[in-house]
């Protein structure tokens, strides 16, 4: 697929993503990668994308950016449709730290769609890992607490790579606790609403890889200034 051709199939299966009412967080970027045949994800790269050609036309890589965590700076995370060759969704994953779930709904098995292409997803509140259900929630260690006292524990997130460009002394990393504590610390409500993803922040994994360290910069001099 051409770039054009990218950003008409992410917008035609872009998920649904469903947030806590208190979430102070929106999603201000998403890299988007398709995958024709089996191959590593250059944003995850853990992972190795299984396409069967049998039976899945491709799968979209929804590489989703927020400039924050509750507990640091910066979240990544993703979702994977998987399209079958009658267009219609066969399989749904989500990232969920550091790993990744199947995105089904509990009762069926299957992924829970909305207007035929579109994968429901229930955010974490806070730290955004992606589930298919909210009472999974309850599941995750912590998540009450990471929302509160536990808020901006981790400071500045620096990946492998990201670290030639990005650095935090240790004043830096404080200040971001400090900030990301005392700003966004919220008690999350188990309440969700539905967001529509705009495509106008769609763009490549390539485009999104390269904006990282100036998007990371931005919110670093706003701490500094905090």
């Amino acid at each position: 697929m051409n770039r054009e051709e990218m950003m008409e199939a992410a917008e035609c299966y872009k998920p649904y993503i469903m947030f806590d009412e208190k979430e102070p967080f929106e999603i201000t970027a998403v890299g988007i990668t398709v995958f024709e045949e089996t191959a590593r994800s250059s944003s995850f790269p853990k992972r190795e994308i299984g396409v069967d050609k049998e039976k899945v036309s491709f799968v979209l890589e929804y590489a989703i950016w927020y400039d924050y965590d509750i507990q640091h700076l910066y979240d990544l995370e993703h979702v994977w449709v998987y399209v079958g060759k009658n267009g219609q969704v066969l399989q749904a994953e989500g990232s969920f730290h550091g790993k990744y779930l199947e995105l089904v709904n509990l009762d069926t098995g299957k992924p829970e769609v909305r207007d035929r292409t579109h994968v429901v997803v229930y955010a974490q509140p806070g730290k955004h890992a992606c589930l298919s259900d909210p009472r999974l929630v309850f599941v995750v260690p912590d998540w009450y607490e990471a929302c509160n006292e536990k808020a901006g524990t981790d400071g500045v997130l620096i990946q492998d790579f990201f670290a030639d460009e990005i650095t935090a002394d240790d004043k830096l990393q404080k200040q971001t606790e400090k900030y990301i504590r005392e700003k966004y610390g919220f008690a999350p409500s188990i309440r969700f609403y539905g967001k529509e993803l705009s495509r106008d922040i769609f763009m490549t994994w390539e485009e999104l890889r390269k904006s990282i360290p100036g998007r990371m910069k931005k919110q670093l001099d706003k701490i500094r200034k905090y």
